[in-house]
């Protein structure tokens, strides 16, 4: 696919180098960092950071490490939470010679420590935040705080002078082979499974996804996705290895009304997220009459494209913005791909999977391994000579589980899995490690988790339970406990509880049989809608505040003292409360507020006493801190080429 074919906006692109010949991750970033030391390269509404002062900080990380005694093929945990810091902080691992396993802060700590002692990672690197629980997760091993990492390098960039070269410390030695990263998926077992990657193969997705949305110099890329996830590689060497902006957003800070306001004062031009999230920001984009003419790609995934969502995008967004759908996995990032102009209408409504990448082959198998030729249904199976090194029997072919049906014009058409594998808010859950957390508990003898759609239509987890003789499985507490094991996301909304599970005729359970969670799981609810009066005659900061999750968790009568998360909040929920309250309500409002007052009560005495005005301000500060650094990225950039007008062109699609 070339790059003509996807954008009409001149971005600089340039057909990214292939595998054989770029090098290595680090090599091509130093390139990028030579030959722009002035070009912004990473921005948050905090930091906005060079490409010089990038290099000099990765720099810094590398040396502290080795002076740790760590050695290169060793592998360094990472704990940050979402922001720059991570980002000179894995640069810094592969400077290193090492690869880095980034650790989600929002996971629970045992869950964190089952990474760590799985990856078999040397140490840890840690913000002074993390420290206390970097300690706890590393055990013996050694905690290197990154502060310390980086002071070193930050003496040398403020003393460099503008003129200074962008780098000065040479990287260790690092082969195309040699290991990058770690990540892991859900697994079924109950445990996360870690999938490596090498530099080479990082590379070559890097190609796909540059070369398939035609990223360039000039853009500015979000980075929303957790660093833990493939698509979070994606993003940062597809910016980073170009000479673009990487935009890393902190959506429980900004929250979907502040994520929208920096965006449109950073003039952002590609947007990447899950479609839960970008469903949001539409829905905001609507009630706020806010308009984002810098974007020029949306790129969506993590679940079903449809017909509504294409039009939403043409509603919102300019005559020049495209849509890309993007299908894969952590095992092989980027498979197939689709880029879609204005016009496009998919054949069945729901957006195809798109045509494989370059150098990727795709098939569909019957369930006996036979190829599908023609019209028909089969897994599908990618071919590729840069899949996750021990994630596949032969090195070469994944089969991903995932059940497609070919079209008559060839391309394919996602219709389910396998196995129990699900996607929640875009992320892959195997419903076999929820199971065994929940069976793990002592209140619960036998359980089963399916997915489930809310009145909202977005996807949800419900587990269906058989309780422990004499003991009441009670939603509250399961939850509580299954946090402390399960990220967000893996946590279910609804709890049903059953007297026995169903069986078919040979005895297996019967998921089928299974009833509706919205009618099953009432009488779980009535505890928490009852826990409490309706804040009824309370003040009005408490009436709005329960008619927002009344709206949002879709239940009945919500009690003063009951909890968000007890009545079925998720990370995603919380971000639409926040962004009705910051419209309406209170505009100084964060996300991270929502979290330390969960009950009506106690969220409508933080609004009316004003405290969230103290830990506020995010969304405008961003407008004000985008503004100053448009200022500064223009005395920066003069001698760059510049979007042509049609990039500056306000409007939305019709």
């Amino acid at each position: 696919m070339t790059a003509d074919a996807v954008s009409e906006v001149d971005t600089g692109h340039r057909p990214f180098p292939t595998a054989r010949s770029a090098g290595t991750l680090v090599s091509r970033f130093l390139e990028q960092a030579a030959a722009h030391p002035e070009r912004e390269a990473v921005v948050t509404p905090e930091v906005r950071w060079t490409y010089r002062e990038t290099a000099w900080r990765s720099a810094g990380v590398a040396a502290a490490l080795a002076a740790a005694g760590l050695r290169p093929g060793d592998r360094v945990g990472l704990l940050f939470s979402h922001g720059a810091e991570m980002i000179a902080a894995l640069l810094g691992v592969l400077r290193a010679g090492m690869s880095y396993v980034p650790l989600d802060a929002a996971y629970p700590e045992p869950r964190l420590g089952h990474l760590a002692d799985g990856a078999g990672v040397r140490a840890l690197v840690a913000v002074s935040a993390h420290a206390r629980a970097a300690r706890r997760i590393a055990g013996a091993r050694p905690v290197l705080a990154y502060e310390d990492l980086v002071r070193t390098a930050g003496d040398a960039i403020a003393g460099a002078g503008p003129g200074a070269p962008a780098d000065s410390a040479p990287p260790a030695p690092v082969r195309p082979g040699s290991e990058a990263y770690v990540l892991h998926t859900s697994g079924s077992t109950g445990r996360p499974k870690p999938v490596t990657q090498t530099h080479r193969n990082v590379l070559h997705h890097t190609r796909a996804w540059t070369d398939g949305l035609g990223i360039g110099p000039l853009d500015r890329v979000t980075l929303q996705s957790a660093y833990s996830w493939d698509s979070a590689v994606q993003d940062t060497f597809a910016a980073l290895l170009n000479g673009a902006a990487l935009y890393p957003v902190d959506l429980k800070a900004l929250g979907i009304g502040g994520l929208l306001d920096w965006m449109a004062a950073e003039r952002v031009t590609v947007y990447h997220s899950t479609l839960p999230v970008f469903r949001a920001l539409v829905r905001a984009m609507e009630s706020r009459t806010t308009e984002l003419p810098g974007m020029r790609m949306l790129a969506l995934g993590g679940d079903t494209l449809h017909l509504a969502d294409l039009d939403a995008a043409r509603r919102a967004f300019g005559a020049h913005c495209r849509v890309a759908g993007a299908y894969g996995s952590t095992e092989c990032s980027c498979a197939l791909l689709r880029v879609a102009d204005r016009d496009y209408r998919p054949p069945t409504g729901v957006f195809p999977l798109g045509f494989p990448v370059a150098e990727t082959a795709v098939r569909l198998e019957d369930a006996e391994g036979r190829p599908v030729l023609g019209p028909g249904e089969g897994e599908i199976v990618v071919e590729s000579a840069y899949l996750a090194p021990g994630a596949v029997p032969d090195g070469r072919t994944h089969r991903t589980g995932d059940l497609a049906r070919r079209l008559d014009d060839g391309t394919l058409l996602l219709i389910g899995r396998r196995d129990f594998q699900v996607k929640i808010s875009g992320i892959r859950v195997e419903t076999g490690e929820v199971e065994s957390a929940l069976k793990d508990l002592p209140q619960v003898r036998e359980a089963v988790v399916m997915p489930f759609e809310d009145r909202s239509g977005e996807r949800q987890l419900a587990a269906y339970l058989v309780a422990s003789d004499g003991v009441t499985a009670e939603p509250a507490a399961l939850r509580a406990a299954l946090r402390v094991v399960l990220p967000d996301h893996a946590v279910p909304t609804a709890f049903v509880p059953l007297a026995e599970l169903p069986l078919t005729p040979n005895h297996k359970i019967d998921r089928a049989a299974l009833p509706a969670p919205s009618v099953a799981a009432e009488p779980a609810r009535a505890t928490a809608r009852d826990s409490g009066a309706a804040p009824v005659g309370a003040g009005a900061l408490e009436r709005a505040v329960a008619e927002a999750w009344r709206e949002v968790l879709d239940v009945g009568t919500v009690g003063p003292d009951d909890n968000f998360f007890d009545l079925g909040g998720t990370s995603l929920r919380v971000a639409a409360v926040h962004e009705r309250l910051t419209r309406t309500l209170a505009p100084a409002l964060r996300m991270t507020d929502l979290y330390r007052a969960p009950t009506v009560r106690g969220l409508a005495r933080l609004i009316g006493s004003g405290q969230e005005d103290s830990a506020a301000g995010v969304a405008r500060g961003a407008r004000r801190r985008g503004a100053r650094g448009a200022r500064r990225a223009a005395a920066r950039t003069r001698n760059a080429p510049s979007f042509p007008d049609n990039r500056t062109s306000g409007g939305t699609c019709d």
